[in-house]
């Protein structure tokens, strides 16, 4: 087999992606279709905007493309078409590396069309979390393939080690309208699994859910980034938080907490935000439910409260 036939191989079970990225009706495609309209990037407003643009040439683009540790693979040369540059990706890059490119690409693309169509504005690390995130589901979904579904769907909600070398900080928040005040609890745990620090605080007021869970996420960070971790894989059950940390920031007090979240991204690394089930987020419940009966902040090191040790040993089988 020829090393041009191996690449394409490789990413057999993606072409459809491929044939998306290569069909790209961008300003340049639609003006030769005789569509009438600026053809000019909407992003950068200095180039024309064709698919090699967009995906890679613009300066959005290029900041996209920074750090995910597939950079080297993307060379654009002189007259290149999208075609010709995945091409070599194909015959150089890993099955994981060429289904985090396309993935990108999609992201990138995606986020364009947010702009275009709706004015919204996508932050770099919305599209790189965003291709992240789909990275995961593609590769558990893969594991998965050998198992059985009810197998499949335990392990989808148990609660699992970060990344050799990140550490994994699951959050959550409740609300007790009944005493006038809200709990937020948090739980550092390192790559083998291993307790580090908890905390959790009571808030002396009644917040909205969604507005607590975005104070405990913003608290977390903060935490975070005073211990001086750099890899942090952030967890909570606020699939509205999540979405909101990836995607466009409104003028309500809970948008202001998540773009004070998302401001907080560059003091790290790498950080990522993902939705769990409640059912992987047990620590965190409990320790926010546990403000109930206490006051002002707690916070343990290395060896985790009574009250919270049973759901770690569950969490470890």
């Amino acid at each position: 087999m020829s090393k041009e036939n191996r690449g394409w191989t490789k990413y057999k079970g993606l072409d459809g992606s491929l044939a998306t990225v290569l069909c790209l009706p961008t300003a340049i495609a639609l003006a030769s279709k005789n569509v009438q309209l600026d053809v000019k990037c909407t992003w950068c407003l200095t180039c024309n905007e064709d698919a090699i643009h967009v995906l890679f040439l613009c300066s959005f683009a290029r900041s996209v493309w920074e750090d995910t540790g597939v950079e080297s693979l993307i060379q654009v040369l002189p007259h290149d078409t999208v075609f010709d540059v995945l091409k070599r990706v194909f015959e150089n890059g890993s099955r994981e590396q060429i289904a985090l490119i396309g993935l990108f690409c999609w992201s990138i693309w995606n986020r364009r069309n947010k702009w275009v169509w709706d004015r919204n504005n996508i932050s770099v690390f919305g599209v790189k979390s965003a291709a992240i995130s789909l990275l995961d589901d593609w590769k558990k979904a893969r594991q998965e393939d050998h198992k059985h579904s009810s197998v499949r769907n335990i392990a989808t909600r148990t609660w699992n080690k970060p990344p050799p070398g990140w550490v994994k900080i699951n959050i959550d928040a409740s609300i007790f309208p009944h005493i006038n005040c809200s709990g937020l609890g948090s739980v550092i745990r390192d790559d083998t699994g291993r307790f580090l620090r908890a905390r959790n605080r009571k808030v002396e007021a009644v917040l909205h859910p969604r507005e607590a869970e975005a104070l405990s996420l913003k608290e977390a960070l903060s935490w975070a980034k005073d211990l001086g971790f750099q890899k942090c894989s952030f967890e909570t059950d606020a699939k509205l938080l999540v979405n909101a940390c990836k995607g466009e920031h409104g003028r309500s007090y809970f948008h202001t907490i998540v773009k004070d979240c998302v401001d907080y991204f560059k003091h790290f690394d790498q950080v990522l935000v993902d939705f769990v089930s409640r059912s992987a987020n047990g620590v965190a419940h409990v320790l926010a439910r546990a403000t109930h009966s206490m006051s002002g902040s707690q916070e343990w090191v290395n060896t985790p409260p009574t009250f919270i040790s049973d759901v770690i040993i569950l969490d470890s089988i």
